[in-house]
């Protein structure tokens, strides 16, 4: 009996720890053909000043998106600049943001997934966020995502991308946020 249940933990250990991400999409329908999209854990949860002394808390995310199709893939996603709640978390503003810096595989254990969050927060605190970008054939395109709030949350933030339609959608801790489209590029 006892090496049945060690047997058992030994095999949910190591489900576990092979899987790097929080949640995967992968859309066959007629619309998102060959599209797939994996959403990261958070990392961080520290605090960050800004030159004008205000305090927020960041998280950073990852996203990866694969075109397991025969046409190119166009990606577009905009973070407007303005501070928002959601209904779980009323009394606590957030903004998104998603860097420039492309995000590899091999910054995956490193603090923040590799991205220096605070030059980027300095540069960009104020900023709408924009990426565009395409993405060929059987190749996939893994990019940051960084979830800013002004007070610390009761629990732990979970955010990604998943697709409606060719609609692109934002999920923060279940609240939906239309942020952009991923279209097939023929």
């Amino acid at each position: 009996m006892k090496f049945h249940i060690v047997f058992i933990l030994f095999l949910l250990s190591n489900t576990t720890m092979g899987q790097n991400f929080h949640t995967e999409f992968e859309y066959d329908n007629e619309i998102n053909k060959g599209i797939t999209i994996q959403n990261s854990y958070p990392k961080g949860g520290q605090r960050f000043k800004t030159k004008n002394g205000k305090k927020y808390v960041y998280v950073t995310f990852w996203t990866c998106v694969t075109n397991k199709s025969s046409s190119n893939l166009e990606l577009e996603i905009d973070f407007l600049a303005n501070l928002f709640a959601i209904p779980s978390e009323p009394d606590i503003n957030f903004k998104l943001f998603i860097p420039n810096d492309e995000m590899t595989l091999e910054k995956e254990k490193l603090p923040n997934y590799g991205l220096d969050i605070i030059s980027f927060l300095d540069e960009n605190i104020n900023k709408p966020s924009r990426l565009k970008t395409v993405i060929e054939p059987n190749n996939s395109y893994l990019f940051y995502s960084v979830v800013i709030s002004d007070k610390g949350v009761n629990g732990t933030i979970r955010a990604g991308f998943v697709l409606q339609k060719d609609e692109l959608v934002y999920k923060l801790n279940n609240y939906e946020i239309n942020c952009g489209k991923i279209t097939n590029k023929n």
